[in-house]
């Protein structure tokens, strides 16, 4: 357990950064109600605390609010779905001026979500399908995040490789890459799902490496593993090493963050690729995007992020060692035009 530190929170409830304050912010050039008319104020309602992704995504959030003059509380409490279910309802009875589902389960939040577009609240999910019209679906393009992460796999293993696979159904992201998975293993059929395993229960990557473990012990014949989710590969990482399997199983994966950075780049590493987007960047498009929808303006129902696919050889090459470098030496990763206004500041 020691390779790997692991950040745990367990519950959040928040109203953090510069702007909790009353001061009201006018953006120039902006409509109502950014023209300094009211002081708005935003609720992001968090599934899962846990990992630096995560982390991350609500530093994003918490930046471009600050940018804008918005209040941003958070509430949440770690894959605790009826808490998150219940703070929906906490923020309307706040009369929040818009609200940010992150992550969630359908069947408990669709009601609470319909609930606060009855009220007026504008609402935009990320990461979670409520099936309702009037709520935006913000989501990095799952399928092809897996796609790209499977592509890899494809390549490097000549189109035949004894597959170790975590998954946990349910869950949107998981789900949607569990399609690109699928639909691999039609097309590449000596690329062979041996063994399946998967938790999100905390902490999530000790706890799959103990189901990895033992997966391994019952599967020798596993030469490559696809852990869809940064803490699953966290996961498996930490399951080789201890059971000296570094050197002949790869990893592939999604999403990026500074300790899978290190993790990736470190000698003898398993961890052959992951398929990414900016964490900052979405936390960030999503407080834009709420922005301008509380302003009345038009909105894609579906709004997409396009994932970026780093190799361990190109973060090596380029030197990257952290996300600071990793966003220098490709630009292109943290940048985007999408959810963007003449009135509206974003984040650098």
């Amino acid at each position: 357990m020691k390779h790997l530190i692991i950040i745990i929170f367990s519950v959040l409830l928040i109203g953090c950064g510069k702007n909790n304050t009353n001061d009201v912010t006018k953006l120039e050039g902006a409509p109502a109600p950014f023209d300094g008319s009211k002081k708005l104020h935003f609720a992001v309602i968090r599934q899962a605390l846990e990992g630096e992704f995560l982390q991350m995504w609500q530093d994003g959030a918490q930046k471009q609010a600050d940018l804008m003059g918005i209040k941003l509380t958070v509430l949440g409490k770690n894959m605790d779905n009826q808490a998150q279910a219940d703070f929906v309802y906490q923020a309307i009875n706040m009369k929040v001026d818009g609200i940010i589902l992150d992550h969630g389960l359908p069947e408990t939040l669709q009601k609470p979500a319909a609930d606060a577009v009855a009220a007026g609240i504008p609402v935009v999910a990320f990461e979670v399908d409520v099936n309702n019209p009037e709520i935006n679906q913000i989501t990095q393009d799952n399928y092809a995040l897996g796609k790209a992460s499977l592509e890899a796999m494809i390549k490097d293993y000549n189109e035949m490789a004894n597959i170790g696979y975590i998954y946990f159904a349910g869950q949107l992201p998981l789900d949607k890459r569990d399609e690109a998975f699928t639909d691999l293993k039609k097309r590449f059929p000596n690329m062979k799902e041996v063994a399946r395993s998967g938790t999100l229960e905390s902490p999530f990557a000790v706890k799959n490496a103990e189901q990895v473990k033992a997966v391994l012990k019952t599967h020798p014949q596993i030469n490559a593993y696809f852990a869809p989710f940064d803490e699953f590969a966290k996961g498996v990482v930490l399951a080789l090493e201890e059971e000296g399997l570094t050197d002949k199983i790869k990893v592939y994966s999604v999403d990026i963050t500074t300790q899978d950075i290190e993790l990736m780049i470190k000698d003898g590493s398993p961890w052959a690729a992951t398929a990414a987007t900016s964490p900052r960047l979405i936390g960030a498009l999503s407080v834009r995007a709420l922005a301008l929808k509380v302003a009345g303006e038009p909105i894609p129902h579906e709004i997409f992020i396009t994932p970026t696919l780093f190799t361990q050889d190109m973060l090596r090459k380029a030197g990257v060692k952290n996300m600071e470098e990793l966003e220098i030496k490709f630009p292109e990763f943290n940048k985007t035009t999408n959810m963007t206004a003449s009135w509206i500041p974003m984040i650098k």
